[in-house]
């Protein structure tokens, strides 16, 4: 379950971070603090959903032992 739900926060923010730069490429497009804080946001975000799936299990910030 913790896996699937890593996996869908890694394509969420990806989808969202993809709309976000087709929308940067548009003339005339104005970017919002919104804007910004997502993206601000989603690389941790898939930096920890990612080291999460690539190690393998156990909580996110609690070691294994």
């Amino acid at each position: 379950m913790k896996r699937a739900l890593a996996a869908a926060l890694i394509l969420g923010f990806l989808l969202v971070d993809f709309l976000f730069f087709h929308d940067i490429l548009k003339p005339g497009e104005g970017i919002t603090f919104p804007q910004y804080l997502t993206g601000l946001l989603s690389v941790p975000v898939i930096l920890i959903s990612g080291f999460f799936l690539l190690r393998g299990g156990g909580n996110i910030g609690t070691p294994d032992v």
